[in-house]
């Protein structure tokens, strides 16, 4: 009886000291939340039901982006995709040109290649 009674005795010993610093360390990333001058996004005001909704309008859809040669469109509409996803302007943005850059030498292109295609 008097091992079941020292064993929940560090268990609870235990639990006191990981407890304790896990509210430690949460308070020490609130303090640096803080002097870091990151803001939290303001919870968004709700507006009375009796104004309108307001339907915004598109933006000018700007003509298409030429095609260099062999790039297929799908490759640029994925790359204007990625580059949509992480945009955080509100503007938009356009795609005028996509232009394939291919100044790295044989060798280096070779072991790219080579290292990409090993783990298939």
């Amino acid at each position: 009886m008097d091992k079941l009674i020292a064993g929940l005795g560090v268990a609870g010993v235990g639990m006191l000291v990981v407890f304790t610093g896990l509210v430690i360390l949460i308070g020490f990333i609130k303090v640096l939340a803080l002097f870091s001058g990151e803001k939290k996004p303001k919870k968004a005001e709700k507006k009375p039901a009796e104004t309108k909704a307001v339907i915004p309008t598109p933006a000018p859809v700007a003509p298409a982006a030429p095609v260099a040669e062999g790039i297929p469109a799908d490759v640029i509409a994925a790359i204007t995709a990625a580059i949509a996803a992480v945009w955080d302007g509100g503007n938009g943005f356009v795609v005028r040109r996509v232009k394939r850059i291919s100044n790295a030498p044989a060798w280096s292109r070779a072991g790219r290649e080579e290292q990409t295609y090993s783990r298939f």
